[in-house]
């Protein structure tokens, strides 16, 4: 009995191997292929630019745009970083509220608001900035800079 239970286990952990090793070499031969059609869109920008502004100038442009998008992206992935995780409530928190009695403390003070249960604020230094940028912000700072730099850059 145990030896067929385990033989239907195996031929399902085969099959199961099996489909994410196939599903593992679809996904990294289907990035090599973006990669390669990646760095074939580089080089053709680079020629197009080259006839157009200079092979040096056109390296800069293309380096710089990959700056910007990458600058971009490393700033998305910070702020979803800082974004603080949805928490949600215990099962168990109703039967430790009654297991364990309130404390009596004194209502003004700090230990009263954590033990009845409410928000303690966060201590911030003197003179510190009241939060992260926001995207918008952000967005705009960049998007101001290139306008800036395409601007200078006709000048030169």
């Amino acid at each position: 009995m145990f030896q067929t239970l385990f033989g239907l286990v195996g031929i399902e952990l085969r099959i199961t191997a099996r489909r994410a090793a196939i599903t593992a070499l679809l996904i990294g031969l289907g990035g090599v292929l973006l990669a390669f059609t990646l760095g074939g869109l580089l080089v053709a920008a680079f020629i197009a630019l080259a006839d157009a502004y200079g092979p040096i100038e056109a390296a800069l442009l293309i380096a710089a745009g990959a700056f910007l998008v990458g600058a971009i992206l490393l700033v998305l992935g910070f702020l979803r970083l800082k974004r603080p995780v949805a928490r949600t409530a215990s099962p168990l928190g109703g039967l430790a509220a009654m297991v364990m009695p309130r404390a009596s403390v004194a209502p003004d003070s700090m230990s009263a608001r954590m033990a009845s249960g409410a928000a303690v604020p966060p201590v911030t230094p003197v003179g510190s900035r009241r939060g992260p940028l926001k995207v918008t912000t952000v967005v705009g700072i960049t998007v101001g800079a290139l306008i800036a730099g395409v601007a200078l850059g006709r000048r030169i």
